[in-house]
């Protein structure tokens, strides 16, 4: 596009204001290349068009939307929980016997052990359920990385070319629009 540009501008005889026009419209170019880079940018990282938000801009003017605004505020809390844990122990009764004391003693032994192994038991599913999700959050840390390093490489080097293509239109568009008299009497 520079190359057509300049050639047209360069022939013999080509008067200021084509020149000037020439350099405007690859200003324009160049300026619209390096907004359809952000906009790019933008949907690479799941952002809204700029259009929609300056509509959405001016949808709150003042000057466009005058109204009351009114707020109000309620939390609700349904997050709850409850656990009961209960156990029994055995009695050797009144007036016990040694032997009604020691079967006693043997019996509160098997609950204490039962309890015990109960509790060894709802631990090891506690770590269980803990490291299980601590695997998951680290798996899902990991895709999101990547995807995070994805879109950061290309939003570093995929609108390369687009960027270098705007600054080449502006560049040229400027030299053309500032020296086009210059041009114009080198050219005569």
């Amino acid at each position: 596009m520079n190359a057509v540009a300049l050639f047209a501008c360069l022939q013999q005889g080509t008067d200021e204001g084509v020149i000037r026009i020439t350099g405007l419209v690859l200003q324009v170019l160049g300026i619209g290349t390096v907004a359809w880079g952000i906009q790019e940018t933008r949907k690479l990282f799941g952002y809204p068009p700029f259009a929609s938000e300056v509509k959405e801009w001016l949808s709150k003017f003042p000057l466009f939307r005058r109204g009351v605004v009114v707020g109000s505020v309620g939390t609700s809390n349904t997050d709850s929980t409850a656990k009961g844990i209960g156990y029994a122990s055995y009695s050797a009764g009144k007036n016990p016997t040694p032997e009604a004391r020691l079967e006693a003693l043997e019996r509160n032994i098997n609950v204490i052990h039962d309890r015990i192994t109960a509790a060894q038991k709802e631990m090891d599913q506690g770590l269980q359920k803990a490291t299980d999700a601590l695997k998951q959050e680290q798996r899902a840390r990991q895709e999101d990385e990547t995807a995070i390093r994805d879109k950061l490489e290309a939003t570093g080097t995929g609108g390369i070319h687009i960027s270098a293509i705007g600054a080449s239109w502006l560049l040229v568009g400027v030299i053309l629009s500032t020296a086009a008299p210059e041009i114009e009497r080198l050219i005569r």
